[in-house]
Parts: structure tokens; sequence; C-alpha cells
């Protein structure tokens, strides 16, 4: 049997926008907590890891939107890792309705990171079991160049906007990223991520051609995303 883990997943109001489609930043979270509830049932969690000087993190993630989602559904979250080598752990999420029905499919791709020298470091940690190897999005996480960039607002890190590891948490990224594109409703969003960022940092949003956007930092790379 692949190695399969699920979750129950609610939406509230709060979830949504005011067109009335699920927050892209909403999607995030769930994904995010579902991979790290997997990793502590598997014994590969922040405190294991971190007691080692390691870290868990995401370097992309990419949904799509096949159904509606709306306030008081009660959904399951599915997910499992595909792993592709000792340093990807390629992790795939999908959000059924309560009849069954895919209404999200994600993707993502993750790796494991010194937490001192903030370096991706080789190791032999695995999940038990036996690996899933159809992809939920075949055609996987595009790389996305930014190119002839405008400069939109910017961004000063909050308290709010950080993570267990006290930087900013990526969903949050996905918010920046729609608020600059004007973007309410998106069918499917990707985003790669570069750099971290920490309290007091601020970040460049910038809007590019063909739906992209981009946050920098001190004139280094943070974030791109695509929406649709």
């Amino acid at each position: 049997m692949y190695i399969h883990y699920t979750m129950p997943l609610g939406f509230t109001p709060e979830d949504f926008t005011a067109a009335g489609s699920v927050k892209a930043s909403r999607i995030l979270h769930a994904f995010q907590d579902i991979a790290k509830a997997h990793a502590s049932s598997a014994g590969l969690g922040f405190d294991e890891l971190i007691a080692k000087n390691l870290i868990w993190v995401v370097t992309k993630y990419r949904f799509r939107v096949l159904g509606k989602l709306v306030p008081g559904t009660g959904c399951t979250l599915l997910s499992y890792p595909r792993r592709t080598g000792s340093l990807i752990y390629d992790r795939d999420f999908h959000i059924l309705s309560p009849e069954g029905g895919e209404m999200v499919t994600g993707a993502s791709q993750w790796c494991i990171v010194n937490a001192l020298t903030r370096h991706v470091e080789q190791t032999d940690l695995d999940f038990a079991g036996t690996y899933n190897p159809e992809p939920a999005m075949p055609e996987g996480i595009d790389r996305i160049r930014p190119r002839e960039l405008t400069l939109v607002k910017r961004h000063t890190v909050t308290s709010a906007d950080l993570d267990e590891n006290d930087h900013t948490n990526n969903c949050r990224y996905a918010d920046m990223a729609l608020d600059v594109l004007g973007i309410e409703s998106v069918r499917e969003l990707t985003m790669n991520f570069a750099t971290e960022t920490r309290l007091g940092d601020e970040i460049e949003l910038y809007t590019g051609p063909g739906g992209i956007a981009a946050g920098k930092h001190n004139g280094n790379l943070v974030f791109s995303a695509r929406a649709e």
C-alpha cells in the first residue's frame, strides 16, 4: 500500500475572498499543515529534525482548483510523498469533496536544510513504506523566470507573517503576489521560493507580463509566482 495520509478539512467564511473563491493562502496553509502532520507522525517532524539542526523547507508549490469550494463543507485532505532523490522530496495533495470528487489538486517540492548554515543537506531520512509513483500534476512545477518587472509596492515583514522558524511563512507570499496582481479568484497558482526573509525585512513587490509577481529583498529574489 502506498504511503498516504489524510486529514479532515473544513472551510469558514473567513477562508474566502469577497468574490466567493477560497483564498490561495488557505489552500497552501492546508498543504503545509498536512505535510507537517504527516512528517511528525513518521518521526520526521519539526522537533525531531531541529534536534539535529535540520528543518524542512518547501521550494515550490503548484495547485489547480477543479471544483467550487464553499464555507461549511467538510472535505478530506489527502497527501503523500514521492521522493525523487536524496536532496528533493516531492509531495502531492488532493482536496476531496464529501462525495470523493477532486476539488483541488496540488504538488510541491521540499528539501532538508541545515538550520545553522542554511545549506541543503543530503540525508538518509525517509518515510517508511511504498511511494506513490503517479504524480498528481504530471506536467510538474514550472521554474518561473521573472522579467520586465515593475515595482508596485513594498511590504515590511511583521510578526504575523512569521512561521515556527521565525521566517516569513511561504503562504504569506501567496497573499502578497495576488494582492499586487489584483487577483481575487485564482484557478491555478505556481510559486517558487528562493530566499528567506525575517522580521523587519522590506520586500519589494513586482509584477511582470503573463500574470507573474515577484518579491525581492536587497536586490535578491525572494519568491516568484504565476497566477491564472
